[in-house]
């Protein structure tokens, strides 16, 4: 896996531009696609993910590069994966924050459905979380713009459903896009949205399982709480390089995520950082956080060192750690 130094050396270099979905390990042609898409003329392949591929295109009107997301009506997914594109670009084109990225357009093209959405420049946060996790300041750091973007769709009654370390992109400025809405439903009112999409085999349930909220494994519906879950899983991983409940498979995960004990005392996590985390990972959801605004209020209260400071410390980390 190449090296991301452009998320942490300096501001200066440029940022190498990277896939606005999760890679897979796939190293198959592109799907063959028009050269032009209604106003986007489409380059380079950036990446592939669940629901499609992303390239990277010229906006001829407005005279800019974009990243456009591409799916083929004939492609495993069909008519579903296109339902779900329209879905995500619904969903956050209604949300205006700086750390979520941009949808600019939809539309479909000679067969092809497409999203076209900002082109982040950056890596995921994945790549660059050390063997030992982040320095301090940016575990509160990111952790904040994670929950002020969080905060900013839930007053929107959207839920994310998979915030993870490879749906965040980050750049050598500390600039932070969350990415990714195709697992994202809107909450009705005075209800939850149930999860209706199957994920690694265990049943009516979606989103990337080191992340999921033990009672949406047990089938439960997805809320505001597995959200926050979320978070304190990422807050975890970012402060230690692991996840906090650990599993040699999927159902050794699922199985300690709903039944074990929360630790801290081997990875010494900061008492401060702790209580949060702690918070954001009780099982019972009713004792978490209630909004991700309370996150925000509780990190934004650690007396840190300046971030500048420690961000002229922090160069490329030795090696970069693989995904989980």
């Amino acid at each position: 896996m190449a090296r991301c130094q452009a998320v942490v050396s300096s501001p200066t270099q440029s940022c190498q531009v990277v896939s606005l979905l999760p890679p897979t390990s796939s190293h198959r042609n592109p799907s063959p696609v028009a050269k032009q898409l209604g106003r986007y003329v489409v380059r380079e392949e950036l990446g592939r993910g669940a629901t499609g591929v992303v390239y990277r295109a010229w906006d001829i009107r407005l005279e800019r590069f974009v990243a456009v997301k591409i799916i083929h009506p004939e492609g495993p997914l069909g008519s579903v994966a296109w339902g779900r594109m329209l879905r995500e670009a619904r969903l956050a084109g209604g949300l205006n924050h700086p750390c979520i990225c941009t949808v600019y357009d939809a539309g479909e093209e000679e067969g092809y459905g497409y999203i076209a959405m900002e082109l982040v420049e950056g890596c995921p946060l994945s790549h660059v979380l050390m063997p030992a996790g982040v320095p301090y300041p940016f575990v509160f750091h990111y952790g904040k713009l994670i929950a002020s973007a969080l905060q900013h769709a839930h007053e929107r009654s959207i839920l994310h459903r998979d915030i993870k370390a490879a749906n965040i992109m980050v750049n050598a400025r500390g600039e932070l896009k969350i990415l990714d809405f195709g697992l994202a439903k809107r909450l009705r009112t005075g209800a939850a949205l149930r999860a209706s999409q199957s994920s690694a085999g265990l049943g009516s349930i979606t989103g990337t399982i080191p992340y999921m909220a033990p009672e949406v494994l047990q089938g439960e519906r997805a809320s505001v709480w597995s959200d926050i879950w979320s978070v304190g899983v990422l807050l975890y991983e970012m402060a230690t390089g692991r996840f906090p409940f650990q599993g040699h498979t999927v159902f050794d995960m699922a199985t300690a995520i709903m039944t074990s004990k929360l630790s801290f005392h081997a990875n010494r996590i900061r008492p401060q950082l702790a209580q949060v985390i702690d918070r954001c990972l009780q099982k019972d959801p009713h004792k978490r956080y209630a909004r991700a605004r309370d996150i925000l209020r509780d990190l934004s209260g650690a007396s840190l060192p300046n971030l500048a400071i420690c961000w002229r410390k922090f160069k490329t980390p030795a090696r970069v750690r693989p995904d989980a």
